[in-house]
């Protein structure tokens, strides 16, 4: 792990019992095919991303697996989310909010304001240690 890595703020993907959805999620972040996260507005984990924090990419274990760059923050409701922002989180628009339910262990309003964090990979992808 680089010292640059080390000192980057966490991204962190993945929790115990989440059946795989974070390992998943991060194996799309590696490859390409998710390049925005979304929470709800009030979720404080992603409170302070701000377009040019770069990210440290960590798994449920703590381990750090890359590194992204933010691109773009958003705040908007729920009920704006479309196909092509579900691209961007890489996931079909229903199974987007399905995750986006079981990530929060609720059914989400249609009126929820959600922050949508946008980044891109910009190392290499880390092997797991």
């Amino acid at each position: 792990m680089t010292k640059e890595i080390a000192e980057a703020k966490m991204f962190r993907y993945g929790w115990y019992g989440d059946g795989g959805l974070g390992e998943a999620m991060i194996r799309m972040i590696l490859a390409g095919r998710k390049t925005a996260t979304a929470s709800p507005a009030y979720d404080s984990k992603a409170a302070d991303r701000v377009p040019g924090d770069e990210l440290s990419l960590v798994d449920k274990h703590g381990r750090i697996r890359g590194r992204v760059l933010v691109t773009a923050v958003e705040t908007l409701p729920l009920s704006e989310f479309d196909e092509a922002l579900a691209s961007e989180l890489g996931l079909p628009l229903a199974d987007a909010l399905e995750k986006l339910a079981f990530a929060n262990g609720r059914r989400l309003r249609d009126d929820e304001e959600m922050r949508v964090v946008r980044f891109r990979l910009i190392s290499p992808p880390l092997p797991p240690r």
